[in-house]
């Protein structure tokens, strides 16, 4: 959807309505010698007919002595099974999530090991150092030390989404159960990361959530820092958050220079997008109505040297990145923290030591960004991304005729088919869903419509031409163990688009 440059900061009504707090008194935060550790685990779960995919001689016990976790870090590399883990000391609590769109995943109890614990089976921590967490996918992000022993993050009210300030540290822990049972394996893998408190009463950021967790590594960690941003509105990025930004599965962009060497980082249109009005992520995060409309970019050094560009040069450009890492290793000093690259620059356009992205608007577009005013709201929105009005496990929303809000229990009613489809990673598994050719019929796509966005619970996104999708008759929104939660299952595409808990899919 086009945004008009006197509309530049729209109302997106992401509001949350939770009856009630769960009835079950919250556990506190726990830990349990490793005897104890049995009576956590050896619930009884129901068990699935086995699938063509299902291993027929796959025990619990072979499934206890597959290794599912390394750790490396000044002692050198150690491996864990999962009845290793349990005989590490246990700590319980209570974790949830709130994504980059607004979404609130409602705390649960988690049992696991806390990362501290299992950063001391390899040598332990100290405060130089962070530890990396590594994903089946290749996903990763670093914890601080202070993250780690002092619970140093922002929490969210779970009824309300707004900040709040914590009576008691939060801490990180790596589960294996989620309320005594194992955790799911579609929708969580065999690990994941949890920040927990004693009581229901939080949650954080979900890009802290990793899930499919089998690595963690102890490694030299920079300074800490912090990007500003400075436009239609303000906003602060720090390290963490740029990382989860920059990840292969999320919006990293690279460049290779005359050397060879490889920069990463994020392409400086997705961070223009972020203060270019109130949509940060979610949806049309970049505002082309404003870019065409025109204005200038700064990118300011720490020692006040800045580079100008303009907004036709960045708009919707990959080449022009913002590095945050070049091969593989932080960047060094007399660059560090960011630099900006790419082939559309100068020499004197590579500017380092990136502190600040400041978008300047000439006399007449400053006064119109300046009495924008932001849209009344309708009785029924159309083509909005989530609001009070489109509710649902699912939303469909953008270039169509009907936008849609399904639960399962909608979605239960419609054509359920079972597929057996090859992931790129995992293999062949069979699934049972909806045909995603089956909802798209069903909201009814204008004649415009080329591509497809798909965004997953913790801010995930992953894109699709809509001629792929039509083309493929076997890509299915796929139930899981959890109701409620799906996975879209994508045969011939990267794994990237196997987007895991899926809830919204805009047309475009």
């Amino acid at each position: 959807m086009r945004k008009s440059v006197m509309t530049l900061v729209p109302i997106i009504l992401l509001t949350l309505l939770f009856a009630a707090c769960t009835s079950t008194a919250p556990s506190p935060i726990s830990t349990k010698p490793p005897q104890e550790v049995a009576q956590l685990t050896e619930a009884p779960t129901a068990t699935e007919a086995p699938t063509a995919s299902t291993p027929p001689t796959t025990t619990p016990e072979a499934a206890a002595s597959e290794i599912i976790l390394t750790v490396s870090g000044p002692a050198g590399e150690k491996t864990f099974t999962m009845d290793d883990l349990k005989k590490l000391r246990v700590s319980e609590g209570q974790a949830g999530i709130k994504s980059s769109t607004g979404k609130i995943t409602i705390p649960a109890q988690f049992t696991g090991v806390e990362l501290m614990e299992l950063a001391n089976q390899a040598g332990g921590l100290d405060p130089t150092m962070g530890l990396n967490i590594v994903a089946e996918d290749g996903y990763a992000m670093t914890f601080s030390y202070d993250q780690i022993t002092q619970g140093d993050f922002i929490a969210y009210d779970p009824a309300t989404g707004d900040e709040k300030q914590m009576d008691e540290p939060l801490k990180v822990m790596l589960a294996y159960a989620r309320e005594d049972q194992p955790l799911d394996k579609d929708s969580d893998g065999t690990l994941r990361l949890v920040i927990i408190s004693s009581k229901n009463n939080q949650v954080t950021d979900g890009h802290w959530s990793v899930k499919w967790v089998n690595r963690l590594e102890i490694k030299p960690l920079g300074a800490e820092w912090d990007l500003q941003l400075t436009g239609v509105i303000t906003d602060v990025v720090d390290r963490n958050s740029f990382q989860s930004c920059a990840a292969s599965l999320c919006h990293q962009g690279s460049w290779k220079d005359d050397k060879a060497q490889q920069w990463v980082g994020v392409p400086l249109w997705y961070l223009v997008g972020r203060m270019d009005d109130a949509i940060k992520h979610d949806g049309p995060a970049f505002n082309q109505e404003l870019a065409d409309a025109g204005y200038s970019i700064q990118i300011i050094a720490t020692d006040g040297y800045s580079v100008t560009l303009e907004s036709p040069q960045v708009s919707r450009n990959n080449q022009l990145v913002l590095a945050y890492q070049v091969n593989e290793n932080p960047l060094p000093d007399k660059y560090f923290p960011l630099r900006l690259v790419g082939d559309d620059l100068q020499k004197n356009q590579l500017v380092g030591q990136v502190a600040e992205i400041k978008m300047i608007f000439d006399a007449v577009l400053a006064t119109q960004v300046a009495n924008a005013k932001p849209p009344t709201p309708t009785a029924t929105p159309v083509a909005t991304p989530i609001s009070a009005a489109v509710q649902g496990d699912l939303v469909i929303t953008g270039l169509v005729d009907n936008v849609l809000g399904l639960n399962e229990a909608d979605l239960r009613k419609m054509e359920v088919v079972e597929v057996t489809a090859e992931h790129p990673k995992k293999g062949k598994e069979t699934y049972q869903g909806i045909r995603l050719n089956d909802l798209l019929k069903l909201a009814g796509l204008k004649p415009s419509t080329a591509k497809l966005t798909f965004t997953a619970a913790d801010g995930y996104t992953a894109q699709a031409d809509l001629g792929d999708i039509q083309a493929c008759t076997d890509c299915l929104l796929a139930f899981t163990n959890t109701p409620g939660i799906f996975i879209l299952v994508m045969p011939g595409m990267e794994s990237s688009q196997w987007v895991k808990d899926v809830v919204l899919i805009e047309v475009k």
